[in-house]
Formats: structure tokens, C-alpha cells, sequence
């Protein structure tokens, strides 16, 4: 199992619920030491520990890349990379969390080869 050690659990939670989306499935521990939010069917598990955001980042396939953009944005999520058509036949953007974590979320586009 990995998982991404944060600072403040309690606020890497509410910042993933409240400012990026998630659902808040789970906590674990008395008082709570790890946490489970959904995107839609994926799960990440944030856990209580030194932030470790080199090195790692994590890439979440969605229905519409452009909205989900526009609720980070309204709701002041630090954007570090703009919505844009990759090579890969994906269209994506990248955030970074409390923790500095890179999330990218993209949406799949048609391919431009025939």
C-alpha cells in the first residue's frame, strides 16, 4: 500500500473534499492517522508523515479535463500547468496540493493521426 504522507490531515482532507472534488471515504486510527478520498472509482490514501512531494505525482483520467479545470480555479486551487492538448491524445492541466503534491487530470481527445 503507498500512500501520500501529509502534513495536516485533517486539512489534506478537507482541502481534497472541498477545493478539489474528492469524497471523503474513510478515516483510520483513534485519533485519525490515514484517509481515503475518491475520485469518482479511484482511491488515493493520505496519511499522516513528512510531505514527500519530489519525485512523485499522480495522473487522474477524468470525464471533462475543462470543468473540473474551472472548479479548481474558482475555488483556488494552485494551478502549475495550464489546460492544453498533449501529444499523447490527451488534453490535461496539473495543480499542486497543501502538501506539494502534482496532481494532473486530463480527459482523453480524439486521436489527430488518421
Amino acid at each position: 500500500m503507498s500512500s501520500l504522507h501529509v502534513a495536516d490531515l485533517s486539512a489534506a482532507v478537507a482541502f481534497y473534499t472541498n477545493r478539489l472534488g474528492f469524497r471523503h471515504a474513510f478515516d483510520w486510527g483513534e485519533p485519525p492517522t490515514m484517509a481515503g478520498v475518491n475520485l469518482g472509482e479511484t482511491q488515493i490514501f493520505l496519511e499522516v508523515g513528512t510531505p514527500a512531494p519530489h519525485g512523485c505525482s499522480l495522473y487522474f483520467v477524468v470525464g471533462n479535463a475543462d470543468a473540473l479545470y474551472e472548479f479548481h480555479r474558482t475555488n483556488d486551487v494552485d494551478i502549475v500547468e495550464a489546460p492544453g492538448d498533449r501529444p499523447w491524445d490527451l488534453r490535461d492541466y496539473t495543480v499542486r496540493d497543501l502538501d506539494g503534491y502534482a496532481l494532473t487530470f486530463g480527459h482523453r481527445i480524439p486521436s489527430r493521426e488518421a
